[in-house]
Order: structure tokens, then sequence, then C-alpha cells
């Protein structure tokens, strides 16, 4: 203590550096700790970059060539898909190479020529037609449609005549109708390709009383677009005919001349659904009894009358009499979206 007194500045500073020391000492400690620590992370990070390093988790040479040969032969088909998708012969070529109206008024002279020549292809065929018949486009009848539609509409008119010259071709007693969905304009073309809500419709043009008729909507759950990959165009033939009539007109179909795709067929009695009762057969004069016999159902000797009286065998009918149906056949003509106009979401 005394020489504290006698040299307090002299003990003073030993003191703080004592103090000082002890400090560093247990500053290196903790650092040497960390440090050790850090060491022991490192390594655990080295042993699994060495685990990972091992199980080779990258494709070999020969799973790459695998892999790039599968591509191939993906892009191939799909470049086959798209130009099958195009149609094949001259009746695709023909439709793709046509100019498409540029005016409303350009488009409304076609659309009459279309209902013009099409009425003299149904009279020489010997198919009966509303006598004001316009196929489907009525709403054009007195103007062309919006600037933004020709091209929809266009494409649609090309389409309805290839379709009713199929049915005509299978000879059916009678066109009921044909029907088309309504045209899309370019912004309710991208919504649909994105999957989203569509703009609204643009009126049409006025038309007669028919002009709704002319319209329709597919059945979604029967529809084979899907957004952003599959678009398609959907129409609906109603007519009276045999079942010949509704075969010849599926295998015109079936040769793929154009992208189309049976999508419905509904048959029913054309008796019950039109008042001309053309379908009734020369029996049905005769009494319930008479019409449910065996005579009457299979020919012969009529019920009921003598064998004595009779000069002559009635005519045999046949088993399966031909007898008229409506027929409803419900299409869609498809295409792919190009990889231009969107962008597919890859799936894992």
């Amino acid at each position: 203590m005394a020489s504290f007194k006698t040299n307090p500045v002299f003990y003073s500073v030993l003191l703080v550096i004592g103090v000082v020391a002890v400090g560093e000492g247990w500053l290196i400690f903790e650092r040497s700790q960390a440090a050790a620590k850090s060491q022991a992370l490192v390594e655990q990070k080295q042993q699994e970059l060495a685990s990972l390093q091992a199980t080779k988790p990258f494709p070999s040479d020969a799973s790459k060539a695998a892999v790039e040969a599968d591509l191939r032969r993906t892009q191939a088909a799909l470049a086959t898909m798209r130009e099958e998708l195009k149609g094949r012969g001259p009746t695709a070529q023909q439709l793709r190479s046509a100019k498409v109206p540029s005016e409303p008024t350009d488009s409304f002279f076609d659309l009459a020529s279309f209902v013009e020549k099409t009425r003299v292809k149904a009279k020489q065929a010997g198919v009966q037609i509303k006598p004001d018949e316009r196929f489907g486009f009525a709403s054009y009848a007195s103007a062309g449609p919006d600037r933004d539609l020709i091209p929809q509409v266009f494409r649609q008119r090309q389409i309805a005549e290839y379709l009713l010259d199929a049915l005509f071709a299978a000879h059916p007693r009678e066109l009921v109708s044909l029907q088309r969905e309504r045209p899309l304009t370019n912004a309710q073309v991208a919504a649909a390709d994105a999957g989203k809500p569509m703009p609204a419709a643009p009126a049409l043009a006025p038309a007669g009383k028919d002009a709704d008729a002319d319209l329709f909507e597919i059945d979604p759950r029967i529809s084979a677009r899907v957004p952003g990959f599959v678009r398609a165009t959907a129409f609906r033939l109603t007519f009276l005919g045999e079942t010949e009539s509704l075969r010849v007109l599926l295998n015109k179909l079936a040769a793929f001349e154009l992208p189309l795709v049976v999508r419905s067929v509904e048959v029913e009695p054309a008796a019950a659904s039109s008042g001309t009762g053309k379908t009734s057969s020369s029996s049905s004069s005769s009494s319930g009894a008479d019409a449910n016999s065996l005579s009457a159902i299979f020919g012969g000797i009529p019920a009921g009358s003598s064998t004595a009286t009779t000069t002559e065998p009635a005519k045999p009918k046949p088993l399966v009499a031909k007898v008229l149906s409506k027929f409803t056949v419900t299409v869609e003509l498809i295409d792919l979206v190009s990889a231009t106009s969107t962008e597919a979401t890859p799936t894992s």
C-alpha cells in the first residue's frame, strides 16, 4: 500500500494493463471456440459435397442422348399433328389460299353469293330447304359483319359450305338447319387462349326472326377446346333422311380433308319432329288389330279377308322398312394454338 501511495501512477498503469490482458485472453479464447465450430461446419459441408459428388445426380452422356432423341421424336410428332390439323388435299389448300374479304361490304356479297349457290346445289341434289333459308347466316342478310369479325365469319362460311356440300352428296330428304357458334373478336380469341373471361360480344347486324336460330353453344363437356392449347369452332347440322344419308356424311367427314371432328350424333323419329306426316306408312289407315297382326307386319293375306275373294296375293313387306329420321350432328373444327400466341407452363 505504501508503494502504491509513493508511486500511484505506476501501479495504476500496471492495473489497467492487467485488466486489458485478461480481456484480451478471454477474447482470444472466444474466437478460438468460434473458429473451432466454423472448422467443424466446413468439414461437415465438405463431407456432404463429397457424398453428393459420389451419387452422380447429373445425367450421364447416354441419358442425355436418350432425352435429346425423345425430344426430337416429340417435336416431330407435334409438327406432324399440326400439319394434319391443317387438313389434306385440294380442299384444305383451297381453304387456306382463299382471299379473306377486307371490308364488311365485300363480306356481305361473299355471303350472299354463298347462299344463292347453295340454294342451287340443294335443288340439284333434291334436298328440301326453307324458301328463305340462309344456311346459318341470317344475321348478315342485309349487312356484312363488323370488320373485326370478318376473318371469323369468312372461315365459318368456308366450313359451312364444305359441310353442306358433304350433306347434299348424301342426299337427305330435307335440311332442317345449319347452326354455328357466335364468332369471336380478336380480343375474345386472345382471352380464350389465355383462359380468361371473354369480353362482351358485339351486337350482330340487324336481321330477321331466324337470326338467333342460326347460333348455338356447344356443351363444354363434349368440346375439344383447351384454353391455351386447342381452339375449336362448332357447327350443328340437322336434317331429315334415312340412315344411309348419315352414314355417307360421317364417312365423308372421316376422310379428314378438313380437321373436323364429330362430337355428337342425335337421332329421333322424323314423324315426332315434323308435322308433314310423310313418314307414316300406307298401313296406318288400318285398324289397330289389323296393324299388329302377323299378316300386316310380314305381308301376305290381310287379316279378316277370305282367300276365295282374293284375286292375287299381297306383296310382302320388308322386315326392315326404310323410315326417315331426324339427325342432329355436331362437329368441331380443331386448330392448335401456335406457340407464339401463348406460353404454356411446364409441369413438373
